[in-house]
């Protein structure tokens, strides 16, 4: 396999988990769950999907 064999699918890959967690915070939102994330200093922090989906969508 050559190296830009290698990043395209290295691409692919983090396209396919980027979408994968778009979908699974979207799908919490609508059912009021909560996820958890890392904040700036790296400790989790739980927060409402509908919080994380639209932190999502300001980046």
């Amino acid at each position: 396999m050559s190296e830009s064999e290698k990043i395209k699918l290295s691409n692919r890959i983090l396209d396919g988990i980027r979408k994968a967690q778009r979908e699974m915070v979207e799908r919490k939102a609508k059912l009021g769950e909560y996820v958890v994330i890392a904040d700036s200093n790296g400790e989790p922090r739980r927060i409402s999907a509908e919080e994380a989906l639209k932190l999502y969508r300001s980046k």
